[in-house]
């Protein structure tokens, strides 16, 4: 994977996912961290659509998009397709937590082991392993210009 594309995934907050039932597509927005093996992790309650949605289908495909508002040419994006489920394990919640509270220390005192295990709040930590990511970065390769991986 080029340092470019886990720089870009790094430097952003906000991924686009999509998840399908038995028939029906569902759209969400999620806070996100990744880690150095390149799984990228979120919170979200066990009830919430995508959520069961996951459960019955685990393949998902994201989205994360930055343009710059005073020059519409300079866009960058990350679009892929992967396989998430619900992180189960202690020592993996641990590690995603670890990951996702250094991105986002304020949600601490709320999103932590604790409060999880205790079922204090829905949350839940999920994981997607991503199988495909395709950059699209007018600045380092063109217009229309996108690198493809396959993982």
């Amino acid at each position: 994977m080029d340092k470019e594309v886990i720089e870009f995934l790094n430097n952003q907050k906000l991924l686009s996912i999509a998840t399908i039932n038995n028939e029906l597509p569902w759209i969400f927005n999620v806070y996100y961290s990744i880690d150095k093996s390149f799984n990228i992790y979120f919170v979200s309650p066990e009830g919430n659509n995508h959520s069961k949605h996951i459960k019955l289908n685990p393949n998902v495909s994201f989205t994360s998009v930055w343009f710059d508002n005073s020059n519409l040419d300079n866009r960058k994006s990350i679009q892929g397709r992967g396989v998430c489920s619900k992180v189960s394990n202690i020592k993996d919640v641990t590690h995603s937590l670890s990951i996702h509270l250094k991105k986002y220390p304020e949600w601490s005192q709320f999103i932590n082991l604790k409060n999880i295990l205790n079922k204090v709040i829905e949350s839940r930590v999920y994981v997607i392993k991503p199988t495909y990511i395709k950059y699209w970065d007018d600045e380092l390769y063109g217009e229309e210009g996108i690198r493809e991986f396959n993982l």
